[in-house]
């Protein structure tokens, strides 16, 4: 059997998870944004996801001292920095929460699910709900991925299988 998974804003979602269909949920109590290594290090300390904000493709770049993270990834993508997530071993993450910010970014994370596919970097979806309202079930995520242009398994990936390795 298939196990979903999603990271959101908020502290607590209650029994939501499991009635949408999650295995885990991680909120904001288990993850945490790192900008040096120095706070990443911190955060695998306290046993947390470290995130870093990739909403300029200079910080993406710059982010040579992160392994084995997490890039929010809220800007364009750009191959080098496709490259440098596949050396350094980190996932990309595309929240629903950005990418319904403003019509464009829709544009932005296709082309940038395109780039990191072909680099072969690992893609993770999730909602990103700041509030209960904002959660959405595993498979609609998944289908926003194919609307993005993800194949099917891909999708279904995108929420599952590759969350796993941050367990």
């Amino acid at each position: 059997m298939r196990r979903f998974y999603d990271l959101v804003q908020m502290e607590d979602v209650g029994q939501w998870g499991e009635r949408l269909g999650f295995y885990k949920v991680f909120t904001a109590r288990d993850w945490i944004h790192v900008k040096n290594r120095k706070e990443l290090e911190r955060a695998r300390v306290e046993g947390r996801i470290p995130i870093i904000q990739g909403d300029r493709i200079e910080k993406i770049k710059g982010a040579t001292w992160a392994r084995e993270a997490l890039v929010d990834v809220r800007t364009k993508m750009d191959m080098q920095a496709a490259h440098i997530m596949k050396e350094k071993g980190i996932r990309a993450v595309y929240t629903l929460d950005w990418i319904r910010e403003r019509p464009k970014n829709i544009r932005f994370a296709a082309k940038g699910i395109r780039i990191l596919h072909k680099a072969r970097v690992p893609i993770l979806l999730a909602t990103g709900a700041r509030n209960v309202t904002c959660l959405k079930a595993p498979r609609d995520v998944a289908a926003v991925g194919i609307i993005l242009g993800m194949s099917i398994p891909m999708a279904y990936a995108a929420v599952s299988t590759n969350w796993e390795g941050l367990l």
